[in-house]
């Protein structure tokens, strides 16, 4: 009986000895343990519009008839990404798609929703249900004061907090129908809207904030609007060189707004740049050609960087498990496919996205460093001057004097 009691000892000694080194926590879980035991979270917000919107909400979550169903296999949003690299604890996500299941015609989140309807209030007759950049940062800003009523030792402190801002897509999308002068006031209104919404944002956020602007891309590219050349080629050929225009305009624009701004640290990345690149993998990998940045010696990694991977179709018969509307097909691999849809890329293009964003939050690689330095040596020289002045005020004299 004591054999087999010390038998049945070393057995479980055993047991609990591999368990321990197979669910071992690694340094990701632990890290986070760690944070949550100490109180301390990281954490990603999210402002924006369906490029960004995770389909889960803090506050304010759209009706269920409403809301956008997401196909796992899709995969995740550039948001997402970013997350999982900087090894953040959770998103809070105050970004919103297009409402789905809308008989009237819809758009997406945009800039500033008065804006938008003053822009292109001549082509539309039915309301529109938006949710502007504005309306989002009032949302977070609520959460926030709700938030910081609990008490201390119930919460958690945010460690840091990165923050995401991405409209303009669906801005330009209706732009592009506009005159041009009347386009682009639009733009440059949306501009600065965009911009005075970042100082609202950091007035109530303790220290310099740190904000994601992705640049945007060509919305040309999207095919969404690229299937409207078989409308006519003329007007098609017209309105695309009028859409390259102002999404050059509006990237300019803003460019130069975030080059100027010092309330925090801006990081950009090429959202078209790195769209482009896979792109060009493709088509120089088709033709055996390589370049002089290496591109077209590997296998890209998308096959198809045209056709989305949910194209219409007759056949109303879906595949069990998959959420695509009726009249709605989908490609046999989604992850070779760089679109999802015919306005959203699929989910590995928004890993690069999330990846090269997370780069640069890592390097501290800023579009406004300039902006910053200068109002920090400003309010050096403030401080400096205060604390000669109080040092005056009790300035002592040698005897004699």
């Amino acid at each position: 009986m004591r054999f087999l009691n010390r038998l049945h000892a070393c057995f479980i000694a055993t047991v609990l000895f591999v368990l321990y080194f197979w669910l071992r926590p690694n340094d990701y879980m632990q890290d986070n343990i760690q944070r949550v035991w100490n109180g301390r979270a990281h954490r990603v917000v999210v402002f924006g519009d369906d490029w960004s919107d995770t389909g889960s909400y803090r506050v304010a979550a759209p009706p269920r008839a409403l809301a956008r169903d997401r196909d796992p296999l899709q995969g995740e949003r550039w948001v997402e990404g970013l997350c999982e690299d900087l090894n953040c604890d959770f998103i809070d996500n105050f970004a919103r798609s297009a409402p789905s299941n809308v008989k009237m015609n819809t758009v997406g989140s945009v800039v500033n929703a008065d804006i938008f309807a003053n822009a292109t209030s001549d082509g539309r007759s039915e309301t529109l249900m938006l949710f502007d950049f504005k309306t989002q940062v009032e949302q977070f800003i609520a959460w926030e004061e709700k938030r910081g009523q609990i008490p201390a030792r119930l919460r958690t402190v945010d460690e840091w907090t990165v923050f995401t801002v991405f409209f303009g897509t669906w801005d330009l999308l209706e732009y592009s129908a506009l005159e041009n002068e009347k386009a682009i006031q639009a733009i440059d209104r949306s501009v600065v809207e965009l911009m005075r919404n970042l100082d609202i944002l950091a007035d109530h956020v303790d220290g310099p904030v740190k904000v994601v602007i992705p640049r945007l891309m060509d919305v040309t590219f999207l095919p969404r609007y690229s299937n409207r050349k078989n409308e006519s080629t003329t007007v098609y050929a017209m309105d695309q060189h009028q859409s390259v225009f102002l999404w050059t305009y509006w990237n300019q624009v803003l460019s130069q707004a975030m080059v100027e701004w010092s309330r925090g640290d801006l990081y950009v990345p090429d959202l078209h740049g790195i769209v482009m690149n896979q792109v060009r993998a493709k088509q120089l990998y088709s033709q055996q050609i390589t370049d002089a940045t290496g591109y077209g010696k590997q296998e890209p990694l998308f096959d198809d960087v045209k056709q989305p991977c949910l194209t219409t179709s007759t056949n109303t018969n879906g595949t069990a498990g998959q959420l695509q509307a009726p009249g709605i097909e989908m490609c046999s691999e989604p992850t070779r496919h760089l679109f999802w849809n015919d306005l959203l890329l699929s989910g590995p293009a928004h890993q690069l996205i999330g990846t090269e964003a997370a780069r640069l939050v890592r390097s501290n690689v800023t579009i406004n460093i300039a902006a910053r330095e200068k109002a920090q040596q400003q309010q050096d020289s403030v401080a400096s001057h205060k604390n000669q002045r109080k040092g005056d005020g009790n300035l002592k004299l040698p005897p004699g004097y």
